[in-house]
Parts: structure tokens; C-alpha cells; sequence
């Protein structure tokens, strides 16, 4: 349970939540008492039922989903959703391995990306003039549509869901903007009357604010059961993050130890009674100025102990005192606690800068998983950009549809990858000599061909069987040429040196049967 182990991550001064806000400050768990009318009111939605034909099921109104905003996430049950965002959002700016990890993510996630229209020579035309304005009309504040997927990468990881809202113009004839809606104060239920999705944002008036789903996408990349409402990436890290915190806050308290108190042991030369101006010892003033005598040496010794100088009377005789041993064993925990910190943000110890133990023949096998993860988030993101783009189309009255396509990272097994490959043609060709024709369908469902991939080659491809020993198309064994292209593809490319969008210079035709 998240509590109040993190609460000194948090600035102290914060403005105050509405009176009715479902929140709770950053600093302190989320509480809700039975005697407020909140409290009341939450107790009651809580046990609060609806009667569909046979199947029960929990009231999913806007009302009856503000109660599920204390206990959203199960793994903590006395935090909000807000409040947990949060901490992940801050700590993507002030932990070296949240920072780190999202800065991995961004890298992986979006080198690059395309933007394909498909539809009639005429609509592609007109959507490919329409992307450069679009891009520079979008989200100009952080970079574009490509800055955008980078804010989106960041809150699928701290947020539970990519979560925006296309802004369209008072005419409705095109999207002039977006608006980046924080996931974790979205609602998700039904219209108790047409059963339909419905979105509210919560926590900026009194009555929720209910979103179009016309012009917003809640796109969540993890969901658990059935509760619709995203899970963030990075949400299981917090804990041993906050174990992290307090490793490190014991150790900057040892060394300070080791800096102010390394010389402890003190003997102090004693005067005699005579040296005070006394007759002897048993004189009664001589106590008082022993005792006024050490106070003042003590103090002479620690004014500069902060320093790491230890100064005192002639004669004095100081004693190294080693506390050392007090970090002995501290260095396992630490690395046994970041294994768990690394897990829960889903990276691994070699991109944290630590090759202890790690090999080539390890890091072939755990960075493909980073990649698949990436993968996903890039599907999440597309799937956002693509509603955003697809409605500006709709809205300018242009029968295309477009679809994004982020491009892969670099990979640092080329030379494996390469070889790898080689040998799967090699394998293809033995399958072919041996199997002939029969081996063929297995050829193209490992290639993913179509059977009729042929006739959607480009024109300049038109050699390229006769120079390869596979089986001429229909184009050139007697049969009637493929019909005329009906339907247009266009890519666009985004160059992130030149700020715009780049497409090759012939348009590739896709045949359309009827």
C-alpha cells in the first residue's frame, strides 16, 4: 500500500482542492469519511446495484463511477488515481531511473513515423495537402504530431490510458487543435438508456463533464478485468522506488556520519590546580574550573568538526573512531532493490548502465521483450493518431483514410538479424527444391504475401522476374493485366531535420477487385 513513505517527495505548498473535489492532496492518502455527505454518498453507490435481465452488475452512471476514483487500482487501495499519476509524473522528472527508462521508451517507441493514405487518386491527393497544415496546426506547443506521440509515450507510462480531444472549429469543417485530458480524472460507464460508452472528466467543476466520444479517444494500453479504466505502466515500480528513496536517504546519512564524526575519541590534557593559580586539588574552585576548561575545548574541537578538523588544546590526543562498517552488506540490498525497481518500469540492468553478468547472448534474448513492449505503446499512440487524423478528413468532406506506422529503432544486431535472415532464404529455397509447389503456401504465409501481391508491385518491379526464379505474374503468362488502380496509396514520411512530411515521388497502385 502507497502511504506515507512518499509524501516528502511532494512540495508542501499546494493550492487547495474544491470543497467537493474527489481528491485528495498529493501528501496524504485519499480518506473518505462515512460522516461527510460525500463519504455518505460514496457508501451508498458503493452498495449500490443495477438489475440487467439476469446479470447484476455495478451502477456505471457518472455518479456511480465517482465512487470508484478511491479504490481504482486494487494494488492501492488508499491512494486516488489522480494522486498516483501524480507521483508518476513527478518522478519522471527527479528519479534517475524512471527518467532514464522514459528516455529509453521515447527512443524505441517513436524514431520516426509515416502517415499512409489510402482512397481515390483525387482524396489522397487532397489529404496529402492537408497533412502539412495539420501537423503545424496540431499540438504546436510541443512539436507537432510527432511531439504529440512523445507526450502520449510519457502518459501511457505515468497515466492509465492515452487520453485526447480532438478540438474541431465552429463550423465543424476540420480538427484546429488538441487538448491532452489527464486519464487518471476520466470516468468511465453506460447510458443507462442506449448502454453506450460515455466519458466524464472529473475534478474541474462540481458535476462531471461529459466528453464526446465524436472527438475523444480514451485509449488505455493495460486494462484488468472488467473495470474499463487503464492501468499505467510504470504503477508496480512504486514501491521499490520508494524502498530506493529511503536507501538513499540512510546512506547520505552515513556519510555525513563518516564526515562529521570520523575523530570521536578525545583525551583531553588536565591542568593542575597550580596552573589555575590554586593552592592544590582539594581546593573547592578547582572543579569549576576543570568543567569550565573542557567546555571550552569541547567547543574549540567542534567548530570545525563540520569541516572535518579537529582542533583542540596542546597536548590533546584524539581517536580514530572507523564507522565504515556501519555500509558493510549495503551495496546487495541496493542492488536487489534496483532489480525490483528496474522489473516494475520493465527495463533492464544493462540499459541502466550496469553489465555486471550481462552478455551478447543475454541481451539477444531480453531486448526483443523492450521491443515488443514498445511495440505496443506504438500501436496505442498510432491508433490515437490515426482517430485525430481520420476525423480531420471526415470533417473536410475527403474519402481517405489514413493510418500511422512508426518506424523501428535502430537495432544493435544487425550482423545477427542479417545472417538470421539469410539463412530463412536459404531454408525457403532447400523447402522449394524439395517440397516444389506445395511448399509454397508456407513461403507466403511466412512473408505474409497476399496471393495476388504481385499485381501491387510497383511499375519499376516489372524485371524483377526475370531475374529471380520465381514464377511470372499474370501480367506476363497470357493473362488479362490487373485493372486499372482504383484506389490510391500515398506515404508520407515525417523528416524530424526538415520539420514536414515527405512522400517518394511515384504513387504506388493498389488494385481494387470488385
Amino acid at each position: 500500500m502507497l502511504n506515507t513513505p512518499l509524501s516528502h517527495l511532494w512540495p508542501r505548498a499546494r493550492a487547495q482542492p474544491l470543497a467537493r473535489q474527489a481528491t485528495a492532496p498529493y501528501h496524504e492518502p485519499l480518506v473518505i469519511g462515512t460522516s461527510s455527505g460525500l463519504g455518505r454518498q460514496v457508501s451508498t453507490l458503493r452498495g449500490k446495484q443495477v438489475q440487467i435481465g439476469d446479470r447484476r452488475s455495478l451502477d456505471e452512471t457518472p455518479a456511480g463511477t465517482l465512487a470508484r476514483l478511491a479504490g481504482d487500482y486494487v494494488g492501492y487501495p488508499a491512494d486516488s488515481r489522480t494522486r498516483i499519476s501524480g507521483i508518476l509524473r513527478m518522478l519522471l522528472q527527479n528519479d534517475e531511473d524512471v527518467s532514464g527508462t522514459a528516455s529509453d521508451y521515447l527512443a524505441i517507441v517513436n524514431p520516426g513515423h509515416t502517415v499512409e493514405f489510402v482512397g481515390s487518386r483525387k482524396a489522397v491527393k487532397a489529404a496529402r495537402a492537408e497533412l502539412d497544415a495539420f501537423s503545424r496546426t496540431i499540438f504546436p506547443e510541443g512539436g507537432g504530431l510527432d511531439g504529440l506521440a512523445n507526450n502520449q509515450v510519457l502518459e501511457l507510462l505515468a497515466s492509465p490510458a492515452s487520453s485526447l480531444e480532438w478540438i474541431c472549429d465552429v463550423r465543424r469543417s476540420g480538427v484546429i487543435g488538441v487538448a491532452v485530458v489527464p486519464a487518471e480524472r476520466v470516468t468511465l460507464g453506460r447510458d443507462p438508456e442506449t448502454g453506450e460508452r460515455t466519458y466524464h472528466q472529473v475534478g474541474l467543476a462540481v458535476d462531471p463533464i461529459r466528453l464526446d466520444p465524436i472527438t475523444y479517444l480514451y485509449a488505455p494500453l493495460i486494462t484488468q478485468g472488467g473495470n474499463p479504466h487503464g492501468v499505467p505502466m510504470f504503477l508496480a515500480a512504486l514501491k521499490a522506488i520508494d524502498r530506493k528513496n529511503r536507501l538513499t536517504a540512510d546512506i547520505d546519512r552515513v556519510i555525513d556520519l563518516m564526515r562529521q564524526i570520523a575523530l570521536v575519541g578525545v583525551e583531553l590534557p588536565m591542568p593542575t590546580p597550580q596552573e589555575f593559580g590554586l593552592q592544590d586539588h582539594f581546593d573547592p574552585r578547582y572543579q569549576e574550573y576543570k568543567n569550565q576548561y573542557a567546555n571550552e575545548a569541547a567547543d574549540m574541537i567542534l567548530e570545525l568538526a563540520p569541516k572535518g578538523l579537529f582542533v583542540g588544546p596542546q597536548g590533546t590526543k584524539f581517536t580514530i573512531n572507523n564507522i565504515s562498517h556501519s555500509l558493510a552488506g549495503l551495496p546487495e540490498i541496493e542492488e536487489g532493490n534496483n532489480r525490483r525497481v528496474w522489473s516494475g518500469l520493465h527495463t533492464t540492468s544493462f540499459l541502466r548502465g550496469h553489465m555486471k553478468n550481462t552478455t551478447e547472448a543475454l541481451a539477444k534474448i531480453v531486448y526483443p521483450m523492450l521491443e515488443a513492449r514498445a511495440t505496443n505503446l506504438q500501436q496505442v499512440i498510432a491508433r490515437q493518431l490515426e482517430f485525430g487524423l481520420n476525423l480531420h478528413l471526415r470533417l473536410r468532406g475527403i474519402n481517405a483514410v489514413a493510418y500511422v506506422k512508426f518506424q523501428q529503432a535502430e537495432s544493435a544486431f544487425k550482423q545477427a538479424e542479417a545472417d538470421a535472415y539469410l539463412t530463412r532464404m536459404q531454408a525457403h529455397e532447400i523447402g522449394k527444391r524439395v517440397a516444389g509447389k506445395a511448399y509454397a503456401r508456407r513461403f507466403a504465409d511466412d512473408l505474409d504475401f497476399s496471393d495476388d501481391e504481385d499485381q501491387h508491385a510497383p511499375a519499376w518491379a516489372e524485371d524483377w522476374d526475370a531475374a529471380s526464379a520465381a514464377p511470372a505474374s499474370s501480367a506476363g503468362n497470357g493473362q488479362a493485366p490487373a485493372p486499372e488502380a482504383a484506389r490510391t496509396r500515398l506515404l508520407a514520411h515525417y523528416d524530424r531535420r526538415a520539420g514536414r512530411y515527405v512522400h517518394p515521388l511515384d504513387l504506388r497502385l493498389e488494385a481494387q477487385g470488385d
